[in-house]
């Protein structure tokens, strides 16, 4: 397999984890943690930038534009930490030094990139939808 084409098998993963824990633990897997970074490799590999249009569009397809509306707004870390913590565990860790204070690594704008790319699009799908 092509390393760079590993979305496709967490997107298949993301179903799963949906039924058994939730969507909030679901979109914390696929947004918070895979998709962060794989848009940290792709800010500086081309072959993985070629990607990241598809796998943008398979979260859409995956979820609605409301539930990455409402995840987006609501995020407070990232990170394999960020969605299989409680608050206070995630808290610990960081306090520890096990984790990082800011779990985003590579380009200091991949969160606000992938916030922009999701919420302009979810914002005009929303708008057709309603």
């Amino acid at each position: 397999m092509v390393f760079q084409k590993i979305w496709i098998e967490q997107c298949e993963a993301t179903e799963g984890i949906r039924e058994r824990f939730g969507i909030e633990k679901a979109l914390g897997y696929l947004i918070g943690e895979k998709l962060v970074n794989f848009v940290e490799e792709a800010d500086g590999n081309p072959d993985w930038a070629q990607e990241l249009p598809q796998f943008i569009a398979e979260i859409k397809r995956i979820f609605s534009p409301t539930e990455i509306r409402d995840y987006l707004d609501t995020i407070r870390r990232t990170g394999v930490m960020g969605h299989a913590c409680t608050e206070d565990e995630f808290e610990l860790f960081r306090e520890t030094g096990a984790i990082r204070a800011m779990p985003i690594r590579g380009s200091p704008n991949a969160y606000t990139q992938i916030a922009k790319l999701f919420l302009e699009e979810a914002s005009d799908s929303l708008a057709t939808r309603e």
